[in-house]
């Protein structure tokens, strides 16, 4: 059978709307896992953050470390694709063709998820609860990066996002 013909034609920007789509699986399936996952053991520990430090102590520990270890993993060790990548046929490749390397990963998966950790750190108030310029600044930080990394995808045609450019890293199809 000819994979052409079975393969849905997307056009030009075929490889940008995959990409997109295999990182919206890849978090809806760590949230999926990991919050129920995290209510659990908070549960079991008797653990009830309300906010301020204790509160992300428990996202870090519950979301942001075991999000970063299966990207790096993922893309290390399992052929640079993560499940979502896998699904629509993609992987991450170094510039030069060949797997990327820990640090590539470790570098690439800090520049990705630097809007998520930067919502995180922001969504904290302040002992007297109010909400800070400072808060408001991290939050707009994260929304312009998640600009420009789109952005980036889509003039790259899905190829390299910021993130790409920094590890010297691409998305290929396979």
């Amino acid at each position: 059978m000819n994979t052409e013909l079975s393969r849905p034609r997307l056009g030009r920007f075929g490889r940008f709307f995959r990409r997109s789509a295999a990182y919206l699986v890849d978090i809806v399936l760590l949230f999926g896992l990991l919050a129920p996952l995290g209510g659990l053991v908070q549960q079991a520990l008797g653990v009830t953050p309300q906010m301020g430090e204790d509160l992300y102590l428990v996202i870090l520990l519950n979301f942001s470390l075991p999000a970063w270890a299966y990207f790096i993993l993922s893309e290390t060790l399992w052929g640079g694709s993560t499940l979502g990548k896998r699904l629509f046929r993609l992987r991450v490749v170094a510039d030069h063709g060949g797997k990327i390397t820990f640090g590539q990963s470790l570098l690439r998966t800090a520049i990705k998820l630097l809007p998520w950790e930067l919502v995180h750190l922001s969504g904290f108030t302040n002992p007297a609860g109010e909400f800070t310029f400072l808060q408001g600044a991290g939050l707009l930080l994260a929304n312009v990066l998640t600009i420009l990394y789109l952005a980036s995808a889509l003039v790259t045609l899905g190829q390299r996002a910021l993130h790409d450019f920094a590890a010297r890293t691409s998305v290929t199809a396979f």
